[in-house]
């Protein structure tokens, strides 16, 4: 909503048409007049629209635990990274986009202080907008980009530990423990 107050940035987020019901409902009882632009993932045309937003100068922001749509050009798949310990699931949907859009990736969190005060935190995280030599290469960003992803991850868990939480078991319950 903060991208509100600067009416020539233009910010949707990518989401799953579910998700974006319940965000418009949420936010529609804070602000009434308050419209998200959202593009829907799962759809024919979900990463054309995603480009075309892009290529008009808009933002697009996405949960980094996304998978790509099934059907689409590139599928997205699990990777095990350490993570606080131990082995965790990560998805390298996000990243596989940024990649076959030919994008720069830029993290972003908002951590919460306390009260109703909260610190918003970007950071660069990847660039994919020169072509990958060969496909090998191109899997070899996105892993790296992922990494780094879960380091940066990792690194605001150990800083602010009561900021994250995951709504589903996020260890897989098969890893060693340590």
């Amino acid at each position: 909503m903060v991208g509100r107050t600067r009416p020539a940035l233009r910010i949707a987020m990518v989401m799953y048409p579910d998700n974006a019901r319940l965000i418009n409902s949420a936010l529609a009882a804070v602000a009434p007049d308050f419209r998200a632009d959202i593009i829907a993932l799962g759809r024919m045309d979900s990463m054309l629209a995603i480009r075309d937003w892009l290529d008009a100068g808009g933002l697009a922001g996405m949960l980094a635990d996304r998978s790509l749509p099934e059907g689409s050009s590139t599928r997205s798949s699990s990777v095990s990274l350490p993570f606080l310990g131990q082995p965790a699931e990560f998805n390298d949907g996000p990243f596989r986009l940024a990649a076959l859009l030919r994008r720069r990736v830029v993290f972003m969190t908002g951590l919460y202080l306390g009260g109703n005060r909260y610190e918003v935190r970007f950071a660069p995280l990847a660039d994919f907008s020169e072509r990958a030599g060969d496909p090998a290469e191109r899997e070899r960003q996105i892993r790296a980009a992922l990494q780094a992803y879960a380091d940066r991850l990792e690194a605001l868990c150990r800083e602010h530990p009561y900021n994250w939480f995951n709504f589903h078991d996020f260890w897989r319950e098969d890893a060693p423990r340590r």
